[in-house]
């Protein structure tokens, strides 16, 4: 028997006589007791040797579910047969060993806690004499906890992200797959098995999140004996992986996190890993040019908006599209990142310099994956695009994909955008990827995992070279939103909707996985330019809070009643932003009025934000009932209004107990109006 432990939980692994890993447990260290052998039932017309829970499953002996490995010898196409199994536990990690002696091929399998959450990673290593074909390699598969009966998935389009899918699971599977090549608009590479009684403060749950940025499967699979299976694993494309003597394979990793208080439990746990991959930085209140002036850029108009942008709080300058060379519109110049001679006749230096004269910093938007054919990089190598050496590629766009597979095409992009960064005081790239890969081939051969690899190793290159830059990973807004690429990167563009009501539930499905000052949440105009709603400003403002806030707007049009609101808003971030981008998010059940906390690291404070998004379903609304607090403590609660006086009144002093149980009437009643509420934790 081996056992590994994480802060909460243990999982706990046995090899059986008959050279099976089976699992044997995986809860709470608190319930380890509760662990036995795994029991076998021989069914009628079944197999006379019972499957249990198996870790490294492969076919073969009667088990039907999915295997963790199907590959084959290219030559004599003979089968990954499983001859040889091995466990063993050592430096707080186990390893699950299968071999087939006659192919030369193992998969090793690693499972070890990080952060609470459990990281699983698979390894093939070819000691073979014949090329191997790996068809598919499963980076976490693991029996399905007994209480699974339901199954979440993620669904949505551009603008439009963050649709949860709960359905019943009883027979068959249930999946999410991305063939994009990227995570995609769906809610990305997760998928959550609960009990039919979870919700986001209770119950139990157990959430795969594959920390990939490339093609990808998860999916649940129960068969008609009651059997089921949790699965993660990068797809591969026909032909994509073949093993060379000596060569080996090692898939992404898979994050599991399992919670047995809600939903809530498992972002907590996915958060406190996701700050540990990525750099804790400055959330400083970002102003990006896209939603005030589109295309429409140069030094004049900037400089305007820069000097605007100041008074209303904003501390970074972030030039968006059609700042290079003859872009006006989506049609052309992706590649040419030079400023435009027209537009910026003397650089960008002017530009930096009048942002920095207003005391923020710069930052620039580039979507360095991608090319326009109308270009000058396109005109001098059309073969450095995926499809080739295709004709009349598919674009998306307007644009085409860079085949970052390519080590001269990364050390062009590594030599131009370093250019960028060090001829001028850049210190954050919003980093743009506005199209799917289609087709994922070079001569035919697929090569999207290729091109995810490049990507990162692109990424890496540019990090170490520049590590005082921050980069923040857009596609589209929220097409690449995943734990893969979360080391490079410290901030997600959440979605191209700066709609508030789209807004609060696209953040909500979002916060799953990531932090929440993590999640770009910008203050948009009204009417918003993609659904036409008009939205008060301090709805807006109080969406975006729960992010790292900035504003998507021209602020010449804005009232001044309206410029009031923001700059009060933006004010009461910054009073609080240091201890928000470590705090606890918990999310209340329920969904309007949509109550959720940021609960301060020691505990000391927390706010409380609550949004009414629509009217009332009753005219006497119950109280709200607040949650992540400390039961016996006692905290004094003062609401901030972000207009008229007094800015700040006390509500009282009241018990975690009673705020968690009773309640208060703290409902804004009013569609598209919320509150803010400070809870300070008070000495005995």
């Amino acid at each position: 028997m081996a056992r590994i432990d994480g802060e909460t939980l243990s999982l706990i692994a046995e090899q059986g006589e008959d050279g099976e890993i089976y699992l044997t447990y995986f809860g709470p260290i608190s319930q380890t007791d509760t662990a036995a052998a795994p029991s076998f039932n021989r069914l009628p017309a079944s197999p006379d040797q019972p499957v249990g829970p198996v870790l490294l499953p492969m076919p073969g002996r009667g088990f039907h579910g999915v295997a963790s490995l199907e590959a084959f010898d290219l030559n004599a196409r003979q089968v990954f047969q499983a001859a040889e199994r091995q466990l063993e536990a050592s430096d707080g990690a186990l390893t699950l060993t299968a071999r087939d002696p006659g192919l030369g091929l193992s998969l090793v399998q690693t499972l070890r806690f990080e952060a609470d959450v459990l990281v699983s990673q698979a390894r093939l290593q070819h000691s073979g004499s014949n090329p191997i074909v790996i068809q598919r390699v499963a980076s976490a598969l693991i029996p399905a906890p007994d209480w699974a009966s339901e199954v979440l998935t993620h669904s949505g389009h551009w603008g439009r992200e963050g649709h949860v899918e709960r359905r019943a699971w009883t027979v068959g599977r249930i999946g999410q797959i991305g063939r994009g090549g990227r995570p995609g608009f769906d809610g990305g590479p997760t998928l959550t098995l609960t009990e039919p009684a979870t919700t986001e403060e209770t119950g139990r749950a157990l959430t795969a999140h594959l920390a990939w940025s490339g093609p990808f499967q998860l999916s649940a699979e129960r068969q008609s004996d009651g059997r089921g299976q949790l699965l993660a694993e990068a797809v591969y494309g026909p032909g994509e992986w073949v093993l060379a003597p000596g060569d080996q394979l090692t898939t992404p990793e898979t994050w599991l996190a399992l919670s047995h208080s809600g939903f809530n439990g498992l972002s907590e746990r996915f958060h406190n890993l996701i700050r540990t991959r990525s750099r804790p930085v400055e959330r400083k209140v970002h102003f990006n040019t896209w939603e005030g002036r589109y295309f429409d850029v140069d030094e004049a108009s900037c400089v305007a908006l820069a000097k605007d942008a100041a008074k209303l709080g904003a501390e970074r300058f972030i030039l968006d599209d059609g700042w290079f060379k003859a872009r006006r519109d989506d049609t052309t110049s992706l590649g040419d990142w030079t400023p435009d001679p027209e537009r910026f006749p003397n650089g960008l230096v002017p530009l930096i310099e009048a942002v920095h004269a207003e005391h923020m910093s710069f930052g620039l938007w580039l979507e360095p994956e991608m090319v326009s054919e109308k270009s000058q990089l396109f005109a001098a190598h059309p073969d450095w695009v995926l499809g080739h050496p295709q004709t009349s590629l598919p674009t998306g766009r307007n644009q085409l994909v860079l085949d970052l597979a390519l080590a001269e095409v990364r050390d062009h992009l590594f030599e131009v955008i370093s250019k960028l960064l060090s001829g001028n005081a850049i210190d954050y790239i919003k980093w743009d990827c506005n199209r799917d890969l289609y087709p994922a081939t070079r001569e035919g051969v697929v090569r999207a995992q290729a091109q995810t690899e490049g990507l990162y190793a692109l990424l890496e290159r540019l990090t170490t070279a520049h590590p005082g830059v921050e980069f923040e990973s857009c596609a589209s807004g929220g097409g690449r939103i995943d734990g893969g690429i979360a080391p490079f990167v410290t901030r997600f563009w959440t979605s191209d909707a700066t709609d508030a009501l789209d807004r609060v539930r696209i953040q909500r499905a979002a916060s799953l996985i990531i932090p929440s000052e993590m999640l770009g949440a910008h203050v948009g105009p009204s009417p918003n330019p993609m659904t036409g709603r008009q939205i008060p400003m301090a709805f807006r403002v109080l969406t975006a809070l729960f992010g790292h806030l900035g504003i998507e707007a021209d602020p010449a049009k804005l009232t001044e009643e309206e410029r009031a609101v923001l700059a009060r808003g933006i004010a009461l971030y910054k009073r609080h932003r240091d201890w928000m981008g470590a705090a606890r998010l918990v999310r209340c059940d329920g969904t309007d009025p949509d109550v959720s906390l940021l609960v301060a690291e020691d505990g000391s404070k927390a706010l409380a934000r609550i949004l009414r998004c629509d009217t009332a379903s009753h005219p006497v609304m119950p109280r709200i009932r607040l949650a992540g607090l400390e039961p016996e403590a006692h905290y004094a609660l003062t609401e901030t209004a972000l207009s008229g006086d007094p800015a700040e009144w006390p509500l009282g002093t009241f018990s975690g107990a009673g705020l968690m149980g009773e309640g208060l009437d703290l409902d804004p009643i009013q569609p598209q109006t919320g509150r803010i509420i400070l809870l300070e934790g008070q000495t005995p």
